[in-house]
C-alpha cells in the first residue's frame, strides 16, 4: 500500500473517530439537559402538591415535596452535575411561587433554603455512605435519618421561617420553624427513598417478578389507600370518634416494610400522610380539641415516630436476606465442587480404572485358551471377578455422575433411576410426569435429580415401603418434584441425620426453592419438594 493511501486511510479513520466522540457528546449534553429539566418539571409539579395541601390562611404547608425531589435528584446523580440541577429547579421554583402570590423576596428565600437543604442532605449522606447500600442496611439509614431528616431540615427550616417572617409573610419564627421542621422531614422520609430506590430498581423489579407478587402489591396499595379514606375521611367511622382508629394503618405499614422492603414502606406511608393531611386541612380534625395546625403537626409526628423504627426494621430484614443470600451461594458453590469431584472420580472410574480392569480381563482370556483344563478354570474365575469388579466400578461411576441426565434430561434421568432402584427388591416405583420444560438449569435438574436418589435410598434402606409414587410437575412459575411412600415413616421432631435429609434441604436452598417433609409412624411419608423454574424467581437481597 503506498503512502499515499496509508495517509488517506487514517484520515477518514480519525474523522470517523471525530464524528463518534461529537455524537457521544451530544448525547451526553442532551441526556443531562433531559435529566435537568426533568428534574425541574418534578420540582414545579411538587410545588403545586405543596401549595394545594396549605390550610388557607396559613404561611406554612402540611407536606412539601420539592425539597425531596430535589434531595433524591441529587442521590441519584454524580455530584459534577449537581449545579445544572440547581439551575434547572431556579426558573420553576419562581414560576411555582409568584403564580401562587408568594412574594418575590420570599420566594427568592425560599429558593435558597430549599436549595440549601437538599445541597446539605446530598453531601453528607453521599459522603458518610455508598451508593450501592444507602437504604439496604442499618448504617445507610442511619446516615440517612441523621444528616437527611435531621440535620438538613434543622439547619434550614428555621431560616426559611425566618424568610417568612422578614418578609412579612409570616410572623412567630420559632413556631413557624418546627412546623417547617416537620412538614419537610416527614416528606424527606417518605419521598426520597420511594424515588431513590424506583429510579434505580424500579423498572427491573417489575419486569423481574412474579404477578403473584405484583399482585399483592396492588392489594397493598388499595388497602393504604380505603384504609386511610376510612380513618380519616369517612364520617360514620373516623378517628374523630375514636383515636384509636389512628392506628389502624400500622399492620399495613408493617406488611409493606416487610414485603416490599423501603421503597414499599415509602409509598404506603406517602398516601396515608397525603389522605390524611389533606382531610385534616379541610376540617376532618383527628384530633377534635386542637386546632388545624395542632392536629397536622401532632400527624406529622405520628407519622416520623412510625415510619423511622419501620425503616430500621426493614434494613435489617434486608441485611439479613443479604446474608441468607451469601449463605446459599456459599452452599451452591460447595454443592457444585462437590459435584465436580464427584465427576472426576466418575470419569477416572470409568476411563481409567474401568480400561485397565478390560485390558486385563482380555490377557486373562487369552491365557485361559492356552492353558490345561485345571488351570483354566481358575482363569475363567478371575475373569469372572474381574467382570464383575468392571461393572462394580462402572455402577459405582454412573451414581458418582449421571451420564443420563446430561444426555437424556431429567426426566427419563429421574425414570431411569426408579427403574434401577426397584430392579431385583419386592418394593413398586410408579413415576408420573407433567407438563415439564425441555430445558431447567443444570443446577436444578442436578439438585432435583440428586434429592429422588436420595430419597429414594432412603426409603428402600429405612422406610420397608412396598409402592413409592414420584410425581414431577411444573407451572408457570416452578418445578414440584414430590415423593411419597407407604412405608412406616418416622418421628420428624427425631429426625436422623443419616437420613440425608439436611442434605436435600441444603440442595434445595442452594437454588432458591423450598422442601416440605411429611411424616409420621407407620403412615408413611411425604418429600415435596418445590424450585423456581426462573433464576429471576431466586430471593435475594434487592
Amino acid at each position: 500500500m503506498s503512502s499515499t493511501s496509508v495517509s488517506s486511510l487514517s484520515k477518514r479513520t480519525g474523522s470517523r473517530i471525530s464524528a463518534f466522540d461529537t455524537r457521544q457528546r451530544y448525547r451526553s449534553v442532551g441526556g443531562a439537559v433531559s435529566s435537568a429539566l426533568l428534574v425541574g418539571i418534578s420540582y414545579y409539579l411538587g410545588t403545586r402538591i405543596g401549595f394545594a395541601w396549605t390550610p388557607a390562611g396559613q404561611p406554612n404547608s402540611t407536606f412539601w415535596p420539592p425539597n425531596a425531589i430535589l434531595l433524591a435528584a441529587l442521590l441519584l446523580a454524580p455530584r459534577t452535575t449537581w449545579w445544572s440541577f440547581i439551575l434547572a429547579v431556579l426558573p420553576f421554583h419562581m414560576l411555582g411561587q409568584l403564580e401562587t402570590g408568594v412574594p418575590v423576596w420570599t420566594a427568592v428565600g425560599w429558593f435558597i433554603t430549599n436549595s440549601s437543604e437538599a445541597l446539605i442532605g446530598a453531601y453528607c449522606i453521599t459522603r458518610f455512605s455508598g451508593s450501592s447500600k444507602r437504604f439496604d442496611s442499618v448504617r445507610g439509614v442511619l446516615i440517612f435519618v441523621v444528616f437527611g431528616v435531621l440535620f438538613a431540615p434543622l439547619a434550614t427550616s428555621f431560616l426559611d421561617a425566618a424568610a417568612v417572617v422578614l418578609t412579612g409573610w409570616g410572623r412567630d419564627l420559632w413556631p413557624l420553624g418546627m412546623e417547617r421542621f416537620w412538614t419537610n422531614a416527614l416528606a424527606e422520609l417518605t419521598i426520597v427513598p420511594a424515588i431513590v430506590l424506583g429510579g434505580a430498581r424500579g423498572i427491573p423489579w417489575i419486569r423481574g417478578t412474579s404477578r403473584a407478587r405484583l399482585c399483592e402489591a396492588v392489594l397493598l396499595a388499595i388497602g393504604t389507600a380505603l384504609v386511610a379514606f376510612l380513618v380519616f375521611g369517612f364520617d360514620g367511622w373516623s378517628a374523630t370518634s375514636t383515636p384509636a382508629l389512628l392506628y389502624v394503618p400500622l399492620p399495613l405499614l408493617l406488611w409493606s416494610a416487610v414485603r416490599f422492603g423501603l421503597g414499599g414502606l415509602s409509598v404506603s406511608v406517602l398516601s396515608t400522610a397525603l389522605i390524611s393531611s389533606w382531610y385534616t386541612i379541610h376540617g376532618r380534625a383527628p384530633f377534635p380539641d386542637a386546632s388545624i395546625v395542632q392536629n397536622v403537626v401532632s400527624l406529622q409526628i405520628l407519622f416520623c415516630t412510625v415510619v423511622v423504627p419501620l425503616m430500621f426494621l426493614s434494613a435489617v430484614m434486608t441485611e439479613a436476606r443479604r446474608t441468607q443470600e451469601s449463605l446459599r451461594r456459599m452452599s451452591a458453590s460447595l454443592i457444585e465442587a462437590q459435584e465436580q469431584e464427584r465427576h472426576r472420580i466418575a470419569r477416572e472410574l470409568h476411563d481409567d480404572l474401568g480400561q485397565e480392569l478390560a485390558l486385563a480381563k482380555v490377557a486373562l482370556d487369552a491365557l485361559r485358551e492356552e492353558s490345561d483344563d485345571t488351570f483354566r478354570a481358575r482363569l475363567t474365575e478371575v475373569s469372572d471377578q474381574l467382570a464383575a469388579i468392571s461393572t462394580t466400578a462402572r455402577e459405582i461411576s454412573h451414581g458418582l455422575y449421571p451420564t443420563q441426565l446430561e444426555y437424556l434430561g431429567l426426566p427419563k434421568a429421574v425414570k431411569k433411576l426408579c427403574d434401577e432402584m426397584q430392579r431385583g427388591k419386592n418394593i413398586s416405583i410408579y413415576f408420573t410426569m407433567d407438563n415439564l420444560p425441555d430445558q431447567l438449569e443444570p443446577s436444578t435438574s442436578l439438585s432435583l435429580y440428586r434429592i429422588a436418589q436420595e430419597a429414594l435410598h432412603n426409603i428402600i434402606t429405612h422406610s420397608q415401603a412396598k409402592n413409592v409414587q414420584v410425581e414431577l410437575a411444573a407451572n408457570r412459575e416452578e418445578v414440584l418434584l414430590r415423593i411419597s411412600d407407604d412405608g412406616m415413616g418416622f418421628d420428624l421432631s427425631r429426625e436422623v441425620a443419616g437420613l440425608g435429609l439436611a442434605s436435600m434441604r441444603e440442595r434445595v436452598q442452594a437454588i432458591g426453592g423450598s422442601i416440605d417433609i411429611s411424616s409420621s409412624s407407620k403412615s408413611g411419608t411425604q418429600i415435596e419438594v418445590r424450585v423456581p423454574l426462573s433464576r429471576d424467581d431466586v430471593p435475594s437481597a434487592a
